[in-house]
């Protein structure tokens, strides 16, 4: 399938959308009758569980129907909504969300959210994934060289409180659109390895939305603008002699202050994310280079070799050594 030909599939009318046209009451479809409902904070909506769609995969596609609405529900899996043509407006746990070609939602478990009627131009594309899939392997291979990907990562891991949202808008390049295009492509064509391009292409949409979420500039803002990447970015950016004060005084807030924001938007506190900094770079150090560890301790700021291997333990549950001969023995 090439992309003209994607196109084409993307915009035909399937037989749901022919029967949507046809009901002038705008009524759901009868599928909705053997979806069962809950009752989640106070309210019944329904609850979707893909368990026969994913009974045999980790990722599933959909196009959703056009010329109709997606009531309120919450799902046992993680989903990406991404518009690829026209918009649409989500109902995120009350908060209406517009969105537009280009974007793309992260939606974590048990969110409940809505989708409202969507037009002959809306092509919205959701891919759902399975928890398990976020815990074998595939996170690790998004790599952990820095606080900001641990963050976004920890959002969808399983120890994680599964009740937020991520909204990335549509930036002037955008190269989620090509990536989804491919993944559309193996999904709705498949062919030898498809699932494995499949899995490939997902860590290049991850890696995607990682780079869009640490590219936000943090320019002077009102301090009710800031937000927790613009303070990971700038941990990542000065870990070597940041201080929570000094820190503070660069966000215009009081040290306490930015200490319960850090601990509540991360569960760690500031002291934690210096260290685990170092720790990330010193892990590039260790993969890319052949400097001594001794060394590799000095330039993440350790001048004390043993706190740095006690932390680095912590850690990773590996000594440095260890870790390095680790990644000899599988390239």
């Amino acid at each position: 399938m090439n992309l003209k030909e994607l196109d084409l599939f993307l915009y035909k009318t399937t037989e749901s959308e022919k029967r949507h046209l046809a009901d002038t009451t705008h009524s759901l479809s009868a599928r909705y009758k053997s979806i069962p409902k809950v009752i989640h904070e106070g309210r019944e909506m329904y609850r979707f569980h893909y368990s026969s769609l994913m009974e045999n995969r980790y990722v599933c596609v959909n196009k959703e129907s056009r010329y109709t609405f997606i009531p309120e529900h919450i799902h046992t899996v993680i989903e990406f909504v991404y518009v690829y043509a026209g918009q649409c407006t989500q109902v995120i746990d009350g908060r209406n969300v517009e969105m537009h070609q280009g974007d793309i939602c992260m939606l974590d478990t048990n969110v409940p959210h809505s989708v409202g009627y969507l037009g002959q131009e809306d092509i919205i594309i959701t891919i759902d994934m399975r928890k398990e899939y976020l815990t074998q392997g595939f996170l690790q291979r998004l790599g952990n060289n820095g606080i900001i990907n641990g963050f976004l990562i920890n959002a969808l891991s399983t120890d994680a409180a599964h009740d937020q949202y991520l909204l990335f808008k549509r930036q002037k390049e955008n190269p989620i659109h090509a990536v989804v295009q491919s993944i559309l492509c193996e999904y709705y064509d498949p062919q030898v390895c498809s699932d494995k391009m499949i899995d490939a292409y997902m860590i290049l949409l991850f890696c995607e939305i990682l780079r869009q979420y640490r590219s936000q500039s943090f320019s002077p803002k009102a301090k009710s603008e800031w937000k927790i990447v613009d303070v990971l970015n700038y941990i990542e950016a000065h870990y070597l002699n940041a201080t929570l004060q000094s820190t503070a005084d660069f966000f215009g807030f009081h040290p306490n202050y930015l200490s319960a924001f850090i601990k509540k938007e991360t569960g760690r506190t500031f002291k934690e994310l210096i260290i685990l900094q170092r720790m990330c770079q010193a892990c590039f150090y260790l993969t890319n280079t052949d400097l001594p560890i001794y060394e590799i301790a000095e330039k993440v700021g350790y001048s004390n070799l043993g706190f740095f291997y006690r932390k680095f333990e912590e850690i990773y549950h590996t000594t440095p050594q260890e870790f390095r001969e680790h990644l000899a023995q599988g390239s």
